[in-house]
């Protein structure tokens, strides 16, 4: 074999043997990368499962109006990017408001969370009455006011809870042709995106405001809501 035919089989070989590894180089950080999105969202379900055993008293009234209900029935829907609308505004909800003893505190000490003053009206008499639309607001500590979440008339924000100094967990309803279904939102102030898990129970018997006139009906109208 000639020296000209020794060189290209030595360069042949190279060749073949710089993209087999180049290959699986590749592969292998396509594995590491879907490995770490599993180990992501399997993360955040475990977050999601943690939390809502918390919230006990909204898993119960939902057990006991709707059978069927199972805190493992929720499945990742989709993340959303935050619309992080912003304005100085100082929290207005003193220590005598009804909704005082319902503001999430940040962990950090850093503002507290709002889910039901935007949605219940306390009138000077009778019982709370509901807008339409319901609102997840965060009141900073740098007395910035930000919302989180917004909903509609098809739609309540029922409880919450921080999960972590990062990430807070919001559950409630929407309300669709097949009936009300639960909804459970994970919400990352600071990244800006927020992950919906939807649940396949829908049911027609289940009263939209329940677990707000629950919440709220015992409770005596005071100022400074």
């Amino acid at each position: 074999m000639g020296s000209n035919n020794i060189f290209k089989l030595f360069l042949l070989v190279f060749i073949l043997v710089y993209f087999g590894a180049c290959t699986s180089e590749k592969s292998s950080e396509e594995n590491i990368s879907e490995t770490n999105s599993i180990s992501a969202a399997e993360e955040e379900k475990q977050l999601l499962e943690i939390g809502i055993q918390q919230l006990s008293s909204w898993s119960s009234h939902w057990k006991s109006n709707a059978p069927d209900f199972n805190l493992q029935g929720f499945v990742y829907s989709r993340t959303d990017s935050l619309e992080q609308i912003q304005r100085p505004e100082e929290i207005h909800i003193g220590s005598e408001s009804p909704f005082f003893p319902f503001l999430k505190k940040h962990p950090e000490g850093d503002g507290v969370v709002d889910i039901y003053s935007y949605k219940v009206v306390f009138p000077e008499t009778g019982e709370p009455y509901f807008n339409p639309d319901a609102e997840v607001t965060y009141y900073k500590s740098d007395g910035m006011r930000e919302r989180l979440l917004f909903m509609g008339p098809s739609g309540v924000f029922e409880d919450a809870v921080w999960l972590s100094s990062e990430a807070l967990l919001v559950v409630g309803h929407f309300e669709s042709e097949n009936g009300v279904s639960p909804k459970v939102w994970i919400i990352y102030p600071k990244s800006g995106v927020v992950s919906q898990y939807d649940n396949p129970l829908h049911t027609k018997s289940y009263i939209r405001e329940s677990f707000l006139i629950k919440r709220f009906s015992s409770l005596e109208t005071t100022d400074g809501v």
